[in-house]
C-alpha cells in the first residue's frame, strides 16, 4: 500500500461516479426533459426534483450544470431553476449516508466486486440490459474505490490535525479553507466527503474537525459550477451567483451556529447510539437542510433580486411572455406578438449594423435565435378551443409565419461575410431600399395599423424589380466578356442576399401587423 494505491482508489471512485452519472443521464435524461416543467411547477416540487436529480447523479454540480442547460434551452424559467439549485443541496446529503451505512460496516470490495462482473456480463449480453449492467458496474466501482481509499489512508496519511482545535476561530477557518480547497482540487465535494469519512474512520481527524471540513467542501462546489458554466448565457451567470450565495450563506450559517448544530447532532446520535460516521452524515444533512429551509420560502424575492443584479437582454425581449397567460388564448397571442415585435426590432438593428459598418455580432444573433425559440415554445402551450376563436386561429397562424420569416432572415444574415455586405458599390440603391425597410421597423409597435404593411411591401417589390433588372445586366456583361465569371457570381450573390433580406423583413412585418383571417389564408399570396 502507498501513494499509488491512494491515487488509484481516487481514480476508481471517479470512474464509478462517471459511469453512474452517464448511465443515469441516458436512462432518465429525455424523460426528465419532457416532464421538467410539470415537475417544477411549485417551489416544493422544484426543490424535490433538484434533490432527486442529485440523488440519482450523486453530484449537486451535475444537477446545477444540467439546470443551467435547461434554462438556456428555454425549458425552465430562472425562478424554477433556482428551486432546483436549492433542492440539490438536500440531495447531496445522500452520499454521506450511503458511505456511512455501507462503506465501512462491511468488507465493501469483497461484497461488490462480483457486481462489476455481473454488470459487465449484462453489458455484453444485449442492448436491453446494457444500461442496467453499466449501472451495476458504476456502483461497484464507487464502493471498491472507497474500500481502496480506506486501506490506503491507513498506510499513507501521516499528517495530523491534532493541533487544530475545532473550537478556535483561527483553526476553524483553516479547516473550512482546507475543505473548500479539497473540493476545488478534486472537482467534487462527493470525493472530498468520502476522503473525509475515510480519514474519520482511520482516526486521522476528529468528528468536529471532519464536520468543519465537509462544511467547507460544500462551499467549494460553487467554484466547480462556475468553471463548468464558462461561456454560458447570463441565465447561467445568475445561477452561478445564486449557487455562490446559497452555499456561501450555508457556510456562514453553519459556522456561526456550529456549536449549537454540532451539539444537537450529537444529542440525537447519542440517543440512537450511532457511530461517528453516522454522526458526520447527520451533520452533513443538517446544514444542507438548513440551507433549503432558509432560501426556499423566499425564492421568488431572491430570484427578482438576482434578475436586477444581472439583467438579461433575452428576458427583456420576451418579458411579455407569462406561462399563466396560456389559459387565455387571446391575451397569450397578443403577448407573443409583442415579443416578436421586440425581437424583429432587435434583429433590424443588427442588420443595420452589418449593412452600414460591416459588423456581424454572432452573440447577438444567437440571442435572437434563442428568444425566437422561447416564443415558439410559448405558442405551443396555447390551447385554442374548437369551433371558437377564429380570429385567434388566424393570429396564431400569422405568428407562426412571423417566426418562420424571422428565422429565415436570421439564416440569411449568418451566411454572409461582413466585408461582403459593403464591398460592392454597384448596389447602393438596393442597400438603401433595405435600410429604408429597417428604418421603418424601428417605428414598429403593437399599435401600428395594418394598412401600413403596404410600405414594406412597396419597398420589397422595388427591391425585387431592381434585382431582376440588374441580374440580367450582369449576365449580359459576362456573356460580352465585360465581367469575369467569378465577379458575376459574387455580384449576383450579393444582390440576391439583399433581396432576400428585404423580402423577409416585409413578410415578417406583414404577418405581425396584419394577421391572417382563416377564410382568406389561401388567398393571402394573391393579395400580396
Amino acid at each position: 500500500m502507498g501513494v499509488g494505491t491512494l491515487v488509484g482508489g481516487i481514480g476508481i471512485f471517479l470512474l464509478g461516479m462517471m459511469l453512474l452519472t452517464d448511465t443515469l443521464k441516458n436512462m432518465a435524461g429525455e424523460r426528465l426533459r419532457q416532464r421538467l416543467n410539470r415537475l417544477a411547477e411549485g417551489p416544493v416540487s422544484g426543490a424535490f426534483l433538484g434533490a432527486m436529480m442529485t440523488t440519482l447523479f450523486q453530484s449537486s454540480t451535475v444537477t446545477t450544470l444540467m439546470t443551467i442547460s435547461f434554462v438556456s434551452a428555454g425549458l425552465l424559467t430562472f425562478t424554477q431553476a433556482l428551486t432546483l439549485v436549492i433542492g440539490a443541496n438536500a440531495g447531496s446529503a445522500t452520499t454521506g449516508w450511503i458511505v456511512a451505512l455501507l462503506g465501512y460496516n462491511v468488507d465493501i470490495r469483497e461484497l461488490l466486486l462480483p457486481l462489476i462482473g455481473v454488470g459487465m456480463a449484462l453489458r455484453l449480453i444485449g442492448r436491453r440490459v446494457k444500461r442496467i449492467g453499466m449501472l451495476m458496474v458504476g456502483l461497484g466501482l464507487i464502493f471498491v474505490g472507497i474500500g481502496t481509499l480506506q486501506e490506503a489512508m491507513r498506510d499513507v496519511v501521516t499528517f495530523s490535525f491534532a493541533g487544530w482545535e475545532a473550537d478556535t476561530p483561527l483553526h476553524q477557518f483553516a479547516l473550512l479553507g482546507t475543505g473548500l480547497l479539497m473540493t476545488v482540487l478534486l472537482q467534487s465535494s462527493s470525493i472530498g466527503l468520502v476522503l473525509t469519512m475515510t480519514a474519520l474512520a482511520t482516526d486521522t481527524v476528529t468528528l468536529a474537525q471532519a464536520c468543519l471540513l465537509v462544511l467547507g467542501q460544500s462551499a467549494g462546489t460553487s467554484l466547480v459550477v462556475a468553471i463548468g458554466s464558462i461561456g454560458g448565457w447570463k441565465s447561467a451567470r445568475r445561477i452561478v451567483l445564486a449557487h455562490v450565495l446559497v452555499h456561501g450563506s450555508i457556510l456562514l450559517i453553519g459556522w456561526l451556529t456550529f456549536p449549537l448544530l454540532f451539539g444537537v447532532v450529537n444529542g440525537v446520535a447519542d440517543r440512537l447510539n450511532w457511530n461517528e460516521l453516522l454522526r458526520l452524515a447527520l451533520f452533513h444533512t443538517s446544514f444542507h437542510l438548513l440551507g433549503v429551509f432558509t432560501f426556499l420560502p423566499f425564492h421568488e424575492a431572491f430570484s427578482r433580486q438576482l434578475l436586477q443584479w444581472i439583467p438579461s437582454r433575452a428576458e427583456k425581449l420576451t418579458r411579455f411572455l407569462d406561462p399563466n397567460m396560456a389559459r387565455i388564448p387571446t391575451v397569450a397571442l397578443e403577448a407573443a406578438r409583442r415579443s416578436l415585435i421586440e425581437i424583429e426590432r432587435y434583429l433590424a438593428k443588427e442588420t443595420q449594423l452589418l449593412l452600414t459598418e460591416a459588423r456581424k455580432r454572432d452573440d447577438e444573433l444567437q440571442l435572437v435565435e434563442k428568444t425566437l425559440g422561447d416564443v415558439r415554445v410559448f405558442l405551443s402551450t396555447i390551447q385554442l378551443e374548437e369551433g371558437r376563436g377564429r380570429n385567434d386561429y388566424g393570429q396564431h397562424l400569422s405568428l407562426l409565419h412571423t417566426i418562420d420569416h424571422l428565422e429565415r432572415w436570421l439564416f440569411v444574415m449568418r451566411e454572409v461575410d461582413p466585408v461582403d455586405a459593403l464591398r460592392d458599390t454597384d448596389f447602393l440603391v438596393a442597400r438603401q431600399l433595405v435600410l429604408h425597410e429597417l428604418d421603418m421597423v424601428e417605428t414598429l409597435n403593437h399599435h401600428t395599423p395594418p394598412e401600413e404593411s403596404r410600405q414594406w411591401k412597396t419597398a420589397s417589390k422595388q427591391l425585387a424589380e431592381y434585382r431582376k433588372a440588374h441580374r440580367a445586366e450582369l449576365l449580359e456583361e459576362t456573356a460580352a466578356n465585360q465581367l469575369e465569371m467569378d465577379q458575376t457570381i459574387q455580384k449576383v450573390q450579393a444582390l440576391l442576399w439583399l433581396d432576400r433580406i428585404g423580402y423577409h423583413i416585409w413578410r415578417a412585418t406583414r404577418h405581425l401587423i396584419k394577421p391572417t383571417v382563416p377564410s382568406e389564408r389561401f388567398e393571402v399570396n394573391l393579395e400580396d
